[in-house]
């Protein structure tokens, strides 16, 4: 009989703290869509452009092997699509390995030829992966024109 009760105060008590969860959850809840709802408002008051405001360059920072950390910096012409794309139907039109754009401003890694890049900043961003497969430890210090495909 004693155990009987002493389940029913263990029963008792993992019924009352689940409903205590569950009423926090629905708090947290409230609040999540409350925060949600004043950033949706804020989002919507935003200019549709905002070129103005948009920081000129942006940065990336890579990790090499060695520990040894450098930043890039990236204009927002590099980091934006070099041109308008071209059809994935087109067989001719090359596609990059980093941001997988259809383009016929494509052009290859100039060490190996196996990788294609639309644009310099491709390039860098995808070094890092490509790198071991190409045998080049370095990029090249000069900046490379795009190629039309052939």
């Amino acid at each position: 009989m004693e155990e009987q009760l002493f389940q029913s105060d263990i029963v008792d008590l993992g019924l009352t703290t689940l409903e205590a969860l569950v009423r926090e959850q629905r708090l947290q809840n409230a609040r999540m869509e409350s925060r949600l709802s004043v950033l949706e408002k804020r989002m919507s008051s935003l200019p549709l452009h905002m070129g103005l405001t948009a920081p000129k360059k942006l940065t990336c920072s890579d990790g090499d092997d060695d520990g040894a950390t450098r930043s890039t910096a990236l204009s927002l012409e590099e980091v934006e699509a070099p041109g308008p794309n071209a059809s994935a139907d087109d067989p001719a039109t090359p596609m990059c390995d980093y941001c997988f754009l259809f383009s016929h401003k494509c052009f290859p890694c100039p060490r190996c030829g196996r990788e294609w890049y639309c644009s310099a900043a491709c390039q860098r961003l995808r070094h890092r992966c490509h790198v071991s497969r190409c045998g080049q430890q370095y990029l090249p210090q000069t900046c490379l024109q795009p190629r039309i495909a052939h």
